[in-house]
């Protein structure tokens, strides 16, 4: 593989796994559309002062929005809150992503609402971030096909951490042995939807 750079970097695989930016490889791969799908949160510092649980429920705002936002506490005495999610245009540049505007306050109306205790405590931060998504709402795992040594692993949505264990697993065995063993890949096979025509991408 040879980098931007001009430095060309020797290997047996080469996989795919950049989160909704891996749609930039559709430029040269026949991969499948990833899109991505940004939210927002806040985390708090909330020391040991709440139990140590997950929350998921159901919030109309004031305005008849619902929300599903999800909570939760940290082993590092932080409390990470979402709720707001939308299309926007993802940036070639992780590093300008920005949140919607409103989108933060948004949240700390809604959690001073449903958790005042929590609504109390410092913020340490407030996020946007992209995550991926593809047509029919599954990820992307498997050999890219047409291309030789390629594979690609994307496509989680919100579950990425969550299923990495078993993704990386599967993917090793995929590269090593050339099949894997312990996850049917079958349903997450690129092949099973069409290819991103490249003309789309360079229009965006």
């Amino acid at each position: 593989m040879t980098l931007d750079s001009g430095e060309v970097v020797e290997g047996d695989a080469v996989v795919i796994a950049m989160g909704p930016w891996s749609i930039l490889a559709s430029l040269w791969l026949k991969l499948p559309a990833v899109y991505g799908y940004k939210g927002h949160s806040i985390v708090f510092e909330t020391a040991q002062d709440i139990a140590p649980e997950a929350l998921f429920l159901e919030y109309r705002e004031a305005g008849g929005e619902v929300l599903t936002p999800e909570l939760f506490v940290r082993a590092d005495g932080t409390t990470w809150v979402c709720a707001i999610s939308s299309t926007g245009s993802l940036p070639v540049d992780p590093a300008d992503v920005v949140p919607d505007d409103g989108a933060h306050a948004r949240l700390e109306a809604m959690v001073r609402d449903i958790a005042p205790v929590l609504a109390a405590m410092p913020i340490r931060a407030r996020q946007a971030c992209f995550r991926p998504v593809t047509d029919d709402g599954l990820p992307l795992i498997g050999a890219v096909p047409g291309a030789d040594g390629v594979y690609v692993a994307t496509g989680h949505s919100v579950w990425g951490m969550l299923n990495a264990p078993a993704t990386g697993e599967a993917m090793a065995e995929l590269i090593l042995d050339g099949a894997a063993h312990h996850v049917d890949l079958t349903p997450f096979a690129p092949s099973r939807l069409r290819p991103l025509d490249p003309a789309r991408l360079r229009r965006a």
